[in-house]
């Protein structure tokens, strides 16, 4: 009989690519709701709303976008139908679609007319619709060309680019180049020159292939397509270059498109993917989501990055949910217990509006607007590698803080049995909490979870104590 410690020094995320026997035990196959920043285990903030009033009407919230102006800047909301800004303190309908939208099919993007700022949506349903900040109107012309019902929008090189006609799902269409009497509202020939004129390309030649979204890098514009990408590159239609990129990845939708600087990340069935400037390809560690992707929707993805964080809100049978993914420690994590209608970032912060009708900040707060948070972290299941041996639980150490005496619970599994421990973690960060525990088996694992909402913090890993042996025929 030996005494063995199985330690885990630090907190990392979730891991669902390999067996639980082959986890490192900084990693766990099931957790929510918890954050390990610094390699500390903790139960993860909720959010908090920024708003106090409501979002006004009865349609369902599902786009949330930052008008960002010089004066004010203005929160735009879409629910059902309409459109309602966020200006001097109160709510102001600023339009109403005439037709149903699709949740999420709304594009919108920032762009200059004479000088004046304006946010540019499109809905695909309907022409474009243009808001300065006081009013929305139709944008563009049956003379200019520029009144088709597209979809999906971008600015680059200083023209508006729009696809999605679902007349024409393969057509590109750009806008003439502003001067002079130009404006992005044209995008027909211009009298100047054949560079500075609007115009149109087919993207591809198959039917069952789409314009599905439109992102502007600095030196190119990417063209998402259900079954490929494209790019267009060159300054002017002189030298307009369109071609294939390699790209070995699934479907993505134009909400899930999250930019850092020229990298472009995106959501996929098959995992977190990214367009390097030249090639896009999964992440090499995008299957450590796969049982839960395996399970989740894509089709209404949404995506954003706050300090360094992708948030992508999915659906499963649970209902909504948020993977996160820390881009600089390369560690997943998943927040449960609330619905999404959208999220979006600005200032380093996360929004998100659901049917509650509210704006929220996420990461702050003890709960979700009043809602318990329900967290838990689960150690894997392993025999470590020594499936003979008969290990039996001695005792478990830990240090860390529970806020306002909330109790953590610890399950301790060791083959078919499970005890549960309550436990109050020590006030002092210099103390260290011993918890005798007894049965033996040839498997174990661990799952730490909150009591009633309740937040504590473990600091410094922790050990589990216990001895083996072999048993002798």
């Amino acid at each position: 009989m030996s005494r063995k410690i199985y330690k885990i020094d630090t907190f990392l995320g979730i891991d669902q690519e390999e067996s639980e026997n082959s986890l490192k035990p900084a990693y766990s196959p099931d957790a929510c709701n918890m954050d390990t920043a610094g390699g500390d285990l903790r139960v993860a903030r909720g959010y908090v709303r920024h708003i106090p009033q409501q979002i006004p009407g009865t349609g369902n919230p599902h786009r949330l976008f930052l008008f960002r102006r010089a004066s004010q800047d203005q929160l735009i909301v879409a629910a059902g139908q309409e459109l309602y800004a966020y200006r001097d303190g109160n709510w102001a309908l600023i339009y109403t679609f005439s037709r149903g939208l699709m949740s999420g099919a709304l594009d919108f993007v920032q762009a200059q007319i004479n000088s004046q700022d304006y946010l540019l949506i499109a809905s695909g349903e309907e022409a474009i619709v243009k808001y300065n900040g006081l009013v929305a109107v139709s944008f563009g012309s049956a003379d200019g060309g520029s009144n088709k019902p597209v979809q999906y929008l971008a600015m680059y090189r200083d023209r508006l680019f729009s696809a999605g006609d679902a007349s024409y799902p393969n057509r590109l269409y750009w806008s003439q180049l502003p001067g002079g009497t130009r404006t992005i509202e044209n995008w027909g020939d211009s009298a100047d020159s054949a560079n500075v004129s609007g115009g149109h390309a087919e993207v591809g030649g198959a039917s069952g292939d789409p314009i599905t979204g439109l992102y502007a890098l600095s030196n190119q514009l990417l063209i998402f397509k259900k079954r490929s990408i494209y790019r267009l590159i060159g300054d002017k239609p002189g030298n307009f270059t369109i071609e294939r990129v390699d790209a070995d990845v699934e479907q993505t939708v134009h909400t899930a498109l999250v930019p850092q600087g020229d990298l472009l990340y995106f959501m996929t069935g098959g995992g977190l993917c990214c367009f390097n400037g030249v090639s896009a390809a999964l992440l090499p560690d995008a299957r450590r989501m796969e049982k839960t992707l395996a399970q989740a929707s894509t089709g209404s993805c949404r995506g954003a990055l706050a300090r360094n964080k992708l948030y992508f809100s999915l659906e499963d049978e649970g209902g909504s949910f948020l993977l996160e993914y820390d881009l600089l420690r390369r560690a997943y994590m998943l927040r449960r217990g609330f619905s999404i209608g959208d999220i979006a970032a600005w200032d380093g912060r996360l929004y998100l509006i659901n049917g509650a009708r509210y704006v929220y900040r996420f990461d702050e707060g003890d709960s979700y607007d009043g809602a318990d948070i329900e967290a838990w972290w689960q150690t894997p299941l392993t025999d470590l590698y020594d499936k003979g041996g008969v290990k039996a639980m001695r005792s478990l150490a830990l240090r860390g803080r529970s806020e306002k005496d909330a109790a953590l619970l610890v399950d301790v599994s060791i083959g078919g049995n499970t005890a549960t421990h309550r436990l109050l973690l020590p006030e002092e960060e210099w103390d260290v909490l011993e918890v005798p525990l007894e049965n033996e088996g040839r498997t174990f694992r661990l799952r730490f979870y909150n009591e009633a909402g309740g937040h504590f913090a473990l600091t410094g890993g922790l050990e589990l104590a216990f001895e083996t042996w072999r048993r002798v025929e």
